[in-house]
């Protein structure tokens, strides 16, 4: 038996389970009258972030013209450009790409994202649509063998200030440059670099020492440090820090949220900012879509967030592997 016909035998019931699991989210966002829309997987520009890197594409036309292309690392874009029309609840279930990821554990190249966007909102509002999704799968699913079951489903609610007090006894206030937290991270016995950025820095002691304590449960962590949000509109309340949360279900992190920011020179400043920091880490630069900038300024009041599926379902199903929740992973057609 071929090697891909043996791993769909194997995971036949859970990929028939995933089926049902999309389902539900479809009947979700309908309920809640959201519109289901298309955006394109092929793009003319990517987005600009530091840390990840479109699939790069030719593309032709019937003149044989050769043009260079993307496979999008996020319907984003196009679903802001959208807003900026006049959409209002969206929602898109769809492919997703992101090249030089590794092939197994919780990553592949392709993948499903779930991402929406909730008109005259906060990232408060999409913390109570993350709940209440996973209420309606736990309640639509209940025939279904879920981890979720097992335990009480309830999600705790964090800033990240409150985290960084509660596990480390350190005060996040204090540190919200790139400089004082180069100091910390020394202080800690971090071999750091002078010239890494804010976001590495931070990570260097988050990864370490802080996303370990959230292995078991449910977690909404809340309000980043404003350099590590280059989407998100900044706190009123809670200076210096962004509104932007993540979701974690038993230290996984599986969603990415912000109150986004419409301002168009502010985001300009942002994508150009994050154009240096690619250059400066030896990576390809991308133009920037000015388009993207003209629908920012356009932009309705609205929150926004991207839910990993293929992690919901490993999350739901218990499975250490992304491979076994999908029909074909790239490790097996890639050995």
């Amino acid at each position: 038996m071929s090697q891909h016909i043996s791993h769909i035998n194997t995971q036949k019931d859970i990929l028939i389970t995933r089926s049902h699991i999309l389902r539900a989210i479809r009947d979700f966002f309908w309920q809640q009258q959201f519109l289901e829309v298309e955006t394109p997987y092929i793009v003319r520009l990517p987005g600009q972030e530091p840390y990840l890197s479109p699939v790069e594409l030719t593309i032709h036309d019937d003149r044989k013209k050769a043009h260079a292309a993307f496979l999008h690392t996020s319907p984003e874009y196009t679903m802001k450009k959208m807003l900026a029309s006049g959409f209002e609840n969206i929602y898109s279930l769809g492919k997703t790409f992101r090249d030089y990821e590794s092939f197994g554990g919780t990553h592949n190249p392709e993948f499903t994202m779930l991402e929406w966007y909730r008109v005259d909102a906060s990232m408060f509002d999409l913390m109570k649509d993350v709940e209440s999704l996973f209420n309606v799968l736990q309640e639509k699913m209940k025939n279904v063998e879920l981890r979720m079951q097992n335990s009480e489903f309830v999600f705790q609610r964090k800033s990240m200030k409150e985290v960084w007090i509660e596990t480390i006894n350190v005060n996040l206030d204090e540190y919200l440059t790139q400089e004082k937290m180069l100091s910390l991270c020394k202080q800690r016995g971090y071999n750091v670099a002078e010239e890494e950025t804010y976001e590495d820095l931070f990570y260097r002691i988050f990864l370490n020492q802080i996303e370990p304590t959230l292995s078991s449960g449910a977690y909404i962590i809340y309000n980043y440090p404003a350099p590590m949000a280059a989407l998100a509109k900044l706190s009123e309340t809670d200076p210096g820090y962004a509104e932007r949360f993540e979701v974690y279900i038993d230290g996984m992190e599986i969603a990415n949220a912000f109150s986004e920011l419409t301002n168009a020179e502010e985001q300009l400043k942002r994508l150009e900012e994050e154009q240096a920091l690619r250059k400066k880490l030896g990576k390809t630069v991308y133009d920037i879509d000015i388009d993207f900038i003209e629908a920012v300024g356009k932009l309705p009041k609205c929150a926004g967030i991207a839910l990993g599926v293929d992690r919901l379902v490993q999350v739901l199903l218990g499975e250490e592997s992304i491979d076994n929740v999908l029909s074909l992973p790239m490790s097996k057609m890639f050995p």
